[in-house]
């Protein structure tokens, strides 16, 4: 019990000892907070767009005019066999037909769709995709049962597709890069902030090592003010966050009012939970880093 008093009294007056470079020190963080919150935030938010654009993602097989009702079915029962389709839509000749008047209806560059007594529109069946990655590969198998079965034509959107992959593999390796460059600026200023603090008391840890303290009790009190500084910097960086959710938040569903963007219910307790949970981290990690770079000399 008297360690643990020891640790936590050490680790306070260090915090507060030098009380101009604390302050600089916890307001670098909370910046480098605010901004891993904001990166956070926007991320989740450009995933959710480009997820909800991947699920839109679908492949159309055009069916013969003579295909038989069998085929039909054996053709749709073997595709919803494949992992990567979600579901798979029969649309009749006669449901084509509505289609194009109803997008004729609201599309005055259309122009009315005269009834010939015909329907020249093929039935097909509409391929939604679980994944957007697959979409080459299920367009290639539909591809191959042109001219064999009941199939006629395949359309997909490869650009398309291949746009959407592009954009969620910048999102992951831009958001890995831009999380690493937090990280290490926030190691720097907590390992700097700390070394000074280790240099400040360098008489005190060699009386405490002369008389038997052991190095992970000499390291205790820096590694609790690092975190002190972490967690003041978290919530300085999460009252901002607070304080500007509300333009924030209203800008970002204005930017993306096209698409109806879900952060999910419990995201916002999430990010504390992430921040402070960041800033302990760092704080830890980087005071840790300090102490031991210290004992070693």
């Amino acid at each position: 019990m008297t360690r643990v008093v020891y640790v936590l009294t050490a680790a306070w007056q260090g915090f507060t000892r030098s009380t101009y470079m604390t302050i600089a020190s916890t307001l670098t963080v909370a910046l480098m907070l605010l901004l891993f919150a904001f990166f956070v935030v926007t991320d989740r938010g450009l995933q959710s767009a480009v997820s909800l654009l991947e699920s839109k993602v679908e492949l159309v097989a055009y069916l013969s005019d003579d295909a038989k009702l069998s085929q039909i079915l054996d053709l749709k029962t073997r595709i919803e066999r494949d992992p990567a389709v979600a579901r798979v839509d029969y649309v009749s000749k006669d449901d084509a037909m509505k289609r194009l008047k109803d997008l004729a209806s609201d599309r005055p560059d259309i122009g009315p769709i005269a009834d010939t007594g015909t329907n020249p529109l093929p039935a097909s069946l509409e391929i939604k995709l679980a994944s957007a990655q697959d979409s080459q590969r299920v367009a290639a198998e539909l591809r191959a049962e042109i001219g064999s079965g009941a199939v006629t034509d395949v359309a997909d959107n490869p650009q398309v597709v291949d746009k959407l992959l592009t954009i969620t593999r910048v999102l992951s390796i831009g958001g890995l890069a831009v999380l690493g460059m937090m990280l290490f600026v926030a190691l720097f200023v907590i390992v700097n902030t700390i070394r000074i603090a280790v240099h400040a008391r360098r008489d005190e840890i060699e009386i405490m090592q002369l008389v038997g303290a052991t190095d992970r009790l000499v390291a205790a009190p820096f590694v609790i003010e690092g975190m002190l500084v972490g967690l003041f910097g978290a919530a300085i960086a999460l009252l901002a966050l607070i304080a500007g959710a509300g333009p924030v938040t209203a800008a970002l569903i204005q930017f993306l009012d096209i698409l109806p963007v879900s952060l999910g219910p419990n995201f916002l307790a999430q990010l504390a939970g992430g921040v402070v949970a960041f800033a302990l981290l760092m704080g830890a990690g980087g005071a840790t880093i300090s102490v031991r770079t210290h004992l070693a000399k």
